[in-house]
């Protein structure tokens, strides 16, 4: 009996701590992924052997584009968006009328559309003030969520540009859901490079000052993506020189199949960190101490926002808010 006992009594806590064993990993992974770099496909991309290579073909592999989101209506999709946060999803304004819309939620974590994804329902809908839809000068949006997304391999934030020198980047992508193929639910991809303000005004003379252009790249022979009609409010992402980073350079606002116009991140990070402030969710950019810090938030109504900030971060501030004029923005 006593044997019969101390047996039970071993296989209890042989339960017990593989079942400790086994939360406390999965908190182990969570927490790895809490902190996760912005711009990075751990479950997609070993750099050593793939370097800059999205992949061939245009369906997208899962943890290929771990930051696109599909926002939704009457559970149809209808824009794309990313996220730059675990709160925060970046979009254009033109995917909305001014008022947030009671059934709008956002799906994360996934590339077919015909599978139940991840769904976050928003707080509120932020856009831009001085929004034209008409030129659709300031086509930017931004969506605050109810609860944070918790970060995995297949849910990670994309990385600001950190300049605004189109020549910069290299081996652009966009996405979407909105393929030629109408029975397609499965996120498409293409190749995409930036072009100059000329090129792009042959192809599209309305293009307004400040938005930027980008064109397919046709016969690349690894997904060149002719047939894929990227969503409006995705984003347009980039890498540069020999890095694993990815970064959104353009949210999509509209244009040709083949010629895109691009509402420039990089000239609105001040609207999204004063905006995200107001709201008392603060974004803060990768690689900027979230600590003391100024930040000058200005409300419509003209209130300013005014936090401690050590001074060696006062001046890169400012040189930041200098170098962010390249490109104008017409009012």
């Amino acid at each position: 009996m006593l044997l019969l006992t101390l047996s039970c009594l071993a296989s209890l806590t042989s339960s017990v701590q593989a079942g400790f064993v086994s939360q406390h990993s999965q908190h182990r992974r969570a927490a790895e992924y809490s902190h996760v770099g912005c711009g990075l496909r751990p479950s997609y991309e070993s750099f050593q052997k793939t370097g800059k290579r999205i992949g061939t073909g245009t369906d997208v592999k899962p943890g290929e584009f771990p930051w696109l989101v599909s926002i939704q209506s009457h559970g149809k999709h209808i824009c794309g968006g990313t996220i730059i946060s675990a709160l925060w999803i970046l979009t254009a304004a033109h995917c909305f009328a001014d008022e947030l819309p009671p059934d709008l939620t956002v799906a994360v974590g996934g590339v077919n559309l015909s599978i139940p994804l991840e769904e976050h329902n928003p707080d509120s809908l932020i856009l831009h003030e001085e929004f034209n839809r008409t030129s659709l000068q300031n086509d930017i949006a931004l969506i605050l969520l109810s609860n944070p997304i918790e970060f995995s391999t297949k849910k990670i934030p994309i990385c600001l540009p950190f300049v605004c020198d189109t020549g910069t980047w290299k081996h652009c992508w966009a996405a979407g859901w909105e393929s030629t193929n109408a029975a397609s639910r499965v996120l498409q991809k293409a190749r995409m490079k930036l072009i100059s303000r000329e090129k792009c005004l042959k192809q599209i003379p309305h293009l307004v000052e400040g938005m930027m252009c980008a064109e397919t790249e046709q016969g690349e022979g690894e997904g060149g993506g002719g047939s894929c009609q990227v969503d409006s409010g995705g984003p347009l992402v980039c890498s540069y020189w020999n890095t694993m980073k990815w970064f959104q350079v353009g949210i999509i606002s509209g244009g040709k199949p083949n010629h895109r116009i691009l509402t420039p991140v990089y000239s609105y990070q001040d609207w999204i960190e004063k905006e995200t402030a107001i709201r008392g969710k603060p974004f803060f950019p990768e690689g900027v101490d979230s600590g003391a810090r100024l930040r000058v938030a200005r409300s419509r109504a003209g209130t300013q926002i005014l936090e401690a900030m050590d001074i060696r971060k006062y001046f890169l501030m400012l040189q930041s808010l200098q170098l962010r004029n390249c490109f104008p923005q017409r009012k």
